[in-house]
């Protein structure tokens, strides 16, 4: 486990053929209901499906099971934008 959200949570995981390492978010379907956020889950779906440019993290695939959603995306091995502007609260010039 890479990270944690409100829905659930992020892995670091292998594709088993070409052994490239992806970040896959697990949610749960029942906090998703019970927090009333399911449009907000499914906007994120279709954002991430539409966008792709190598400044993002783009989503490669999409699936569920009985209990939860997953999204697989680009791993970033050095965390996302929110983890460092959390750090560091301003970006010098430098």
């Amino acid at each position: 486990m890479i990270g944690k959200g409100g829905f659930g949570k992020v892995w670091k995981v292998e594709n088993k053929r070409d052994k490239k390492t992806y970040a896959m978010k697990e949610m749960s379907k029942v906090l998703i209901l019970t927090k009333k956020s399911v449009q907000s889950v499914m906007n994120e779906r279709e954002l991430l499906s539409e966008l792709k440019h190598i400044f993002l993290v783009n989503m490669l695939h999409a699936f569920q099971d009985r209990e939860n959603l997953y999204l697989v995306m680009d791993y970033m091995s050095g965390g996302d934008l929110r983890y460092h502007v959390g750090q560091q609260r301003r970006f010098n010039e430098d």
